[in-house]
Parts: structure tokens; sequence; C-alpha cells
């Protein structure tokens, strides 16, 4: 049971995202599941290219993801907090990636076609008259930067369920309300600090207990529609925290501990060294990961999907696909050797897929009343 002040927080979220959800009433969508090729990427946080600029890692894997996403047809979503505006003018980060734009530009002629959504980060896109300045330029005609996006997707013999996409800042006080006072804040007191240090952090993104109690206030809202049977499945970005449905991650590559001591022993006792290395290798990887355990974010009914983000420290960039009756979760790493490769020696585009779930399935669970639930489990070895 969330405490008075959660239900408080909660209760500012909901009516943030319930306007945005009745303005984005005012153009709804029709999605075939059986032929609707999305990907949805948040976050990029692009900057001038300095030390403050969060994106800057991320340039290559995330020009890697939209290369093979072009050729695949994939209709590009942005989905908010694309441009850095509150650390940067307009035309820094539009003429710092210039590249990136035309790349992302190319989605409205060859791919299956771009949309922008803006965020508290770059909120100047809200207002047609910034967009017709700055970006329109950089992306070869005229375009329009929703707030949100509603999605109405048929389902045979039953109710019409919604998706509804949005950046996610709604209502939150240092972003939505306030979000002229943190701008300052930001531009001339953060900015500096971090173009001397290179330091990453956005809020929420940088704050654990902030980005937590912001994302169970957007599962709480969305799950509080699919009690009432209304089926919408909320797609959001801001925390930085990929979460997919009720899915969480493998458990870590290792088997128990037992078992990998006894090995080693018969490894060495056989004087076989590079056995023996390798398994304790695995070994001192699994006493960590017991020690310091990855935490899934698990949500009942799946009604809140969250892409992560292109600003993450190490390079790499999440996002979420739907195709092929699916939902995914992605994850495009910096470094191309890590790129797995197929027979004849192209990127294995499978191995970008962290997690799968049928589109289905998870708008049937949303459809059908049931107790909400948001939780973190610890992923560990096994009988760790």
């Amino acid at each position: 049971m969330a405490g008075a002040e959660e239900q408080e927080y909660r209760e500012q979220i909901r009516k943030g995202l319930d306007g945005a959800f009745e303005r984005a009433g005012r153009d709804v969508e029709r999605l075939d599941p059986a032929n609707a090729r999305i990907v949805v990427f948040s976050d990029h946080h692009r900057g001038a290219g300095d030390q403050a600029d969060d994106f800057r890692r991320c340039e290559h894997a995330y020009t890697t993801a939209l290369g093979w996403y072009l050729e695949q047809g994939y209709r590009l979503f942005l989905l908010g907090d694309t441009e850095e505006l509150w650390e940067e003018r307009p035309e820094q980060p539009l003429t710092r990636y210039r590249d990136v734009l035309a790349l992302e530009a190319e989605f409205r002629t060859r791919g299956g076609g771009l949309e922008r959504f803006w965020g508290n980060h770059d909120d100047a896109w809200g207002d047609a008259g910034q967009v017709r300045k700055h970006l329109q330029p950089h992306v070869g005609g005229p375009l329009t930067v929703r707030e949100g996006l509603r999605m109405r997707v048929p389902r045979a013999g039953r109710e019409d369920a919604t998706l509804f996409f949005v950046h996610g800042h709604q209502g939150t006080t240092e972003s939505d309300k306030l979000g002229r006072v943190s701008r300052l804040f930001v531009r001339h007191v953060w900015r500096p600090i971090q173009r001397k240090t290179g330091y990453s952090a956005t809020t929420p993104a940088s704050d654990h207990v902030l980005r937590a109690k912001h994302g169970r206030a957007m599962f709480a809202w969305s799950a509080g529609r699919a009690g009432i049977g209304s089926g919408t499945v909320l797609i959001a970005g801001h925390t930085h925290q990929p979460v997919f449905a009720g899915s969480q991650p493998d458990p870590p590559p290792t088997r128990p501990v037992a078992e990998l001591r006894g090995a080693i022993e018969a490894a060495r006792a056989a004087g076989d060294a590079a056995k023996a290395g390798a398994l304790r290798a695995e070994l001192e990887y699994a006493r960590t990961a017991t020690r310091r355990p990855d935490r899934a974010t698990v949500v009942q009914p799946p009604c809140y999907f969250n892409t992560g983000c292109c600003s993450f420290p190490d390079g790499d960039v999440t996002g979420l696909e739907i195709a092929d009756g699916e939902i995914r979760l992605v994850r495009w790493p910096a470094n191309l050797r890590e790129a797995p490769r197929t027979a004849d020696g192209n990127l294995d585009a499978e191995a970008r897929i962290l997690a799968r779930a049928s589109l289905d399935e998870v708008l049937g669970a949303v459809s059908a009343p049931s107790d909400a639930r948001i939780e973190q489990r610890e992923i560990v070895p096994p009988g760790a």
C-alpha cells in the first residue's frame, strides 16, 4: 500500500497523464498488429558535442540501429527529450547532429515514416512556430511534433484496445509545473559542472528513489485504466529505466556456485589450467552476482512499457519495437565488436532482442481487470 505522500504524487501524475490522453484523443490512429513495424526511442538528450552532451557516447549505437530499421521499413518514433534544450539553444544540437537528423529524416522517404514527440527537456517543440523555425529545415519539410498519440488496436470479437505513446513527464513538479525554473538551474548551474567533469546524470534517471516512484505512478495510471476494462497500454520514456511488461531478464548466465567449485577442483586435478581458469572466471561472476544482484521491475497487468534511453553512460541504447505481432525490448551496443555475427559475417540482428511478448496476449491481459502490482525482483544465480 502506497503511503500518503506517494498517493499524492500518483494523483498528480494521473491528472497530468489524463490531460495528455484527452488531448491525444483528437487524432486517434488505427494499428494493424499484423503489419505494423514501429521502433520507439527516447531520451537522447542531444547537446553540443561537449562533455555536457549525454548523447555523444551513444551516437555509434543509435545510428547503427537506425540503419537496420530503415532498411527493414520501420516507422521511427522519437518519444521526447530528443534534443537537450534545457542546456542548449536549439541550433547547437541541431547543427552538431545534422547527420543524425538527416538519417532520421530518411524514414520519411524510404522508411515507414517519422513521428516526433516533445518531452520536458525539448518542450520548445510543443510550439509549432519553434518547430518551423528550427527543426523543419533539418528534416526536409513540414513536421508536427506531438505531445501524445493514441493508437486503437482492433481485436476480433473483443473491445478495441489502445496504445498510448507519450514522453511521461506530465504532472511532475520539476519537469512540468516548474519546468522554467528547472531549465534555468540546468542551464546555468548543472551544465557548467557537467562540462568540467563529464558526469552524466539527468533527473529522474540519477535519482533511484524518484525514478522508482515515478515508474510506479505511471504504472498506476495505466493499471487504473486497465482496471476499468479500457485496455490501455502506456508506452513512455522519461525515467531512462527500461520496463517491459511483466517479464524479467534472464538469470545471470552462470551455474550454481557449488557446482562450479566442484568443476574447478576436477579441472585442477586433471591438470587442465585452461578449463580451471574459465570455470574460475564464471565462479567469480556468480559470486559477484550474488553479492550485487541485478534487479528487474515486474508489473501486472503488463500495461506499462518504458523505452529506457539513448543516453546511457556506457554508450548502449535501448528501445521498444512493435512488429510481427509482438512487442519487444531491444538493446544496441556502443561497440560493434560486441554484436554477434551470422555465419555469413553479417550482424546478427536477433541479438538485439532482450525480451519479447505477443502483443495480442498483452492487450488481452490489460483488457481483463485484475489486481495490479509492481515490484522489484533480484536476479541471482541458481542456488544462491
